[in-house]
């Protein structure tokens, strides 16, 4: 492990003179900036297959192999109302490699304490339902299925976008917009609702995500203001039965970030960015209902490689879905008190787009945990990315 983790570290602080780009698939997900054209019957399929080892610092939290693949196949038709009406059916599926059983019924990425250890099923499979407006050209409202994960663009602490390999479709309501000078997505994901004497709880994450672009336009530099807040709750009046009732947990981040092209013609870009994270909670299954955070990051990102560093200090910190090492908590079957958390992480991503619709991703990771002697801990994954578009028929129109 510790020759391994030495040659990933030297591929990290390797000079680049290329580039890299978001390879999850849920991540280049733009809808209120795609156009719909009307009366177009299609099918298209979303598919990751992937392979990540982890091996982390077992005092924070133990290490694991994700080998599989998750896709989505659905059929769509639009209709030429407004800027576009568009109507997905489907179905969507996790498969784990050697994995005979699967959770049925809550998502992968709840909590602990919430899974159902009951009720197995032998394939993952969920429908996949998604309506589409675009009241503008620049805006889009969806319900069902909406575009989630790391599409939302939340930086680490609040949100792991390896939950993209892990977690359920995100679907319930969903409202992006892309104007000139702000950007825009709010939605709410249900993850689970309940009936009565159910023996697990109701569960939905409302979200919102904004960018203020401060100064950009066709010049090299370019300023922005996220912002960031996520809702976690855990409930519902139909299940007193449980004796946890309520949880609810608020994580939220503001921030600052410039990036730098040094030539327009090229895609390379140098980036910087600084945030201010905050946690409250409500409900008593975590240690902590209060607490703050730094995140300072400064990556380049080129037409094949992207390179970045990231510093995270947290005190009293805690998110549902926040990255590894991201909480102040070590874990020993249950949390347990840490003070803080704290990691500088080494990235590089090397990704290749061989067609339209097929990519190849390699990606390394290194952490060290100043708190904890530097600990060390790594991350190597391989993702490929097959995501095809079938139009099938432009149907007539009678109406």
């Amino acid at each position: 492990m510790r020759l391994s983790a030495i040659l990933i570290a030297l591929i990290v602080m390797l000079p680049a003179v290329l580039s890299g780009q978001h390879y999850y698939s849920m991540a280049g997900e733009r809808p209120e900036t795609d156009s719909i054209r009307p009366n177009e019957l299609s099918a298209s399929i979303r598919s990751a297959l992937f392979f990540r080892n982890n091996e982390y610092n077992a005092r924070s939290v133990k290490g694991y192999t994700l080998p599989g693949a998750r896709v989505s196949a659905f059929a769509s038709y639009s209709l030429p109302a407004a800027h576009g009406v568009k109507l997905s059916l489907g179905v969507s599926t996790l498969n784990y490699w050697g994995a005979s059983r699967y959770p049925a019924g809550i998502a992968y990425s709840d909590l602990p304490y919430w899974t159902d250890y009951n009720d197995y099923v032998r394939l993952r499979i969920l429908p996949y339902v998604q309506a589409m407006l675009k009241p503008t050209a620049t805006t889009a409202l969806m319900l069902g299925n909406i575009a989630g994960g790391t599409a939302h663009g939340l930086i680490e602490p609040i949100y792991n976008p390896e939950l993209d390999l892990t977690a359920d479709p995100e679907a319930g309501v969903q409202f992006r917009g892309d104007w000139t000078r702000f950007r825009m997505d709010i939605w709410v994901n249900w993850m689970s609702m309940i009936f009565k004497n159910d023996n697990h709880q109701e569960s939905f994450v409302f979200g919102l995500s904004t960018t203020s672009k401060l100064l950009s336009g066709e010049g090299k530099w370019r300023l922005e203001l996220p912002l960031q807040a996520i809702a976690t709750h855990r409930g519902g009046e139909y299940n007193w039965a449980q004796q946890d009732t309520v949880h609810t947990w608020v994580n939220g981040a503001v921030g600052l970030k410039l990036s730098y092209r040094p030539r327009t013609d090229k895609p390379m870009q140098i980036w910087g960015s600084a945030y201010g994270v905050a946690a409250l909670s409500s409900g008593g299954y975590f240690p902590y209902e209060r607490g703050w955070g730094g995140y300072l990051s400064l990556g380049m990102d080129l037409e094949h490689f992207a390179f970045r560093t990231d510093y995270w200090y947290g005190r009293h910190y805690v998110s549902p879905f926040a990255a590894p090492f991201a909480n102040s908590l070590t874990y020993d079957k249950q949390p347990l008190t840490n003070g803080w958390g704290d990691y500088i992480r080494l990235y590089a991503d090397y990704s290749w787009r061989m067609a339209r619709s097929v990519s190849l991703a390699a990606v390394a990771r290194v952490w060290f945990q100043p708190s904890d002697r530097f600990a060390m801990s790594h991350a190597l994954e391989l993702t490929m990315r097959i995501d095809p578009n079938f139009p099938i028929a432009f149907l007539k129109d009678n109406h």
